[in-house]
């Protein structure tokens, strides 16, 4: 059975050690690179984060975020909401040692919380063709026998 656009999405993002969080800031968007953790079974995408940082502030001024995956021949789009939580299950869940490099206080301290991202919509570029075939798509293109290389799969995936 084939894997649906929804499953490929969660099982991609899975595999993303960083990721580029761009919230609004006023008029301007502002991006930071963060580590995410999935929370499959919520649909949820969680990141450590400080609760006094700026980050903070802006998404309790505009809750619209968008976070951008990329890796070797992967690319996810993302656009969601964003809220904060202090719960400690949560903190528990989205902690790892490198979250305790940029948290002092550690997952016990005060200003220790958890963005968390409820994606509403996705967009996947995989590259599935090989180097060879990629080569011979861009030539094909060049010499004007095809309009554009077809060597990604791009889907879109509501969730």
């Amino acid at each position: 059975m084939a894997e649906s656009a929804t499953e490929k999405f969660w099982d991609m993002i899975g595999d993303f050690q960083t990721c580029m969080v761009t919230t609004r800031d006023g008029g301007k968007l502002r991006s930071r690179p963060m580590a995410p953790k999935i929370s499959r079974e919520r649909g949820e995408i969680l990141f450590v984060t400080d609760r006094d940082s700026h980050k903070v502030e802006e998404i309790s001024a505009d809750d619209q975020v968008a976070c951008s995956f990329v890796q070797k021949e992967e690319y996810v789009a993302v656009s969601g909401t964003a809220s904060l939580s202090t719960d400690r299950a949560r903190i528990d869940e989205a902690w790892d040692p490198q979250a305790e490099a940029w948290m002092p206080g550690g997952k016990d301290g005060p200003n220790t919380a958890v963005l968390v991202i409820r994606p509403d919509q996705a967009e996947i570029w995989d590259v599935t063709a090989n180097k060879i075939t990629q080569a011979w798509e861009f030539a094909k293109a060049y010499v004007g026998d095809k309009p554009r290389p077809d060597t990604t799969e791009n889907v879109k995936v509501d969730l």
